[in-house]
């Protein structure tokens, strides 16, 4: 018989509302009520948890991160799998590994969890970021693009076969030859085209939304700029509602201002949380990657080594992990806690197509919940019904 648990609180955050006085019920790995304490009677045997004054809310969905510690999710199944684990401690329970290569590697760190079990955040699905984006051509940094291809419908063919079709989301370089007959390709496969690492302009954006690049990646970061006369990638991003987006939200990447820019141009529903992550857990100090790229961590931001701080494009993914922007979205900008979450659960889980299982609490969907307090700390993470981390 499955078990049964019934988690209570002051306060349910089911991803749109917050329920005083609330309860998740979850029986094996599917949820089966969550509501008012008033209106359900707990099932006679059920394991009853009263958090009291934390929160319970959905579990985070991290649809842009490619590693921790400096070492990336694909450099080899342990490394993939201890990422999912990392992520899954403080409160992602579904985690999309971003990547460019070595797709095998991630595969069998899928295989694994679905055969022996969660320990972390689940990985359902890839999101590719790349081999096909515009080379930075940054002096002092050129490891950055060793590994980008010209876009091709045959090499995309190979990846898509490699990744046994698991592959839901994919950057691309919009202005570069056969971008947009491949963005057309892609998205006969149910594939989220997103426009990434691109230096071209609102024009190129708009007429890449016309050929089925519907994403902006990591909004503001490797694109080209609004300004007044010349509107740029941002402008398009920011002003078509058909183009959904998302934002590293720790403050250092993005400026908090822009983060609130993006909100109230794009709303809730339309931008995403995420931390572009691939530095978290380490001390201050210089790292060498396995790609070959040298990274300085300084006051835990990450910076190409050596190169010209005051030039775009030389910071190296974040070092806050998922819960720290939801947290900044809450206190430092002062939206709702409900939004914010909202932008790590729903909002991720729709433009992933992904909404009939995740991103919500709700009587029929998988058990991802977690629950935390005011801080976004967290005490409990349940992954599928399983619990990966209990403070």
């Amino acid at each position: 018989m499955a078990r049964i648990r019934a988690l209570m609180s002051k306060r349910v955050i089911d991803g749109y509302r917050s329920i005083p006085d609330g309860v998740v019920v979850y029986e094996g790995s599917q949820i089966i009520f969550v509501g008012a304490q008033k209106h359900t009677t707990v099932p006679s045997g059920a394991e009853i948890t009263d958090y009291g004054d934390l929160i319970i809310g959905p579990g985070l969905i991290e649809m842009h991160a490619h590693g921790c510690r400096g070492v990336d999710a694909n450099t080899n199944t342990e490394a993939c799998l201890d990422f999912a684990n990392f992520v899954g401690q403080r409160g992602t329970t579904t985690l999309l590994p971003t990547i460019n290569r070595k797709i095998s590697c991630v595969l069998d760190a899928m295989k694994i969890q679905e055969r022996d079990g969660y320990k972390g955040a689940s990985m359902p699905f890839i999101h590719m970021e790349g081999p096909f984006t515009t080379p930075k051509n940054i002096e002092g940094y050129e490891t950055a693009d060793t590994h980008l291809l010209p876009p091709s419908i045959e090499k995309f063919e190979e990846l898509w076969e490699e990744a046994e079709g698991r592959i839901k989301m994919m950057g691309i370089g919009i202005e570069l030859p056969g971008a947009l007959e491949l963005a057309r390709h892609m998205k006969k496969k149910g594939i989220v085209v997103a426009c990434a690492h691109t230096r071209t302009g609102y024009n190129e954006m708009m007429k890449a939304y016309e050929n089925g690049v519907t994403h902006g990646t990591h909004l503001y970061n490797v694109m080209t700029g609004f300004h007044h006369r010349r509107p740029g990638t941002v402008g398009a991003i920011l002003t078509n509602d058909g183009i959904t987006t998302e934002v590293i939200c720790d403050g250092f990447l993005v400026d908090l201002v822009a983060v609130d820019i993006a909100i109230r141009c794009k709303g809730y529903d339309r931008v995403a949380i995420i931390t572009d992550l691939s530095m978290a857990g380490l001390a201050d100090g210089d790292y060498l990657r396995d790609d070959g790229r040298w990274i300085t961590v300084e006051n835990g931001v990450s910076y190409a080594k050596g190169v010209d701080r005051s030039k775009d494009n030389t910071m190296s993914g974040s070092s806050y992990t998922q819960n720290i922007g939801v947290k900044n979205v809450y206190q430092r900008l002062g939206h709702p806690l409900e939004a914010a979450i909202r932008m790590a659960t729903v909002t991720p889980a729709k433009i992933l197509n992904m909404y009939d299982t995740v991103g919500s609490l709700k009587v029929g969907k998988d058990a991802d919940i977690i629950v935390f307090d005011n801080d976004l700390e967290m005490t409990e993470v349940i992954v599928k019904g399983v619990t990966v981390y209990s403070a």
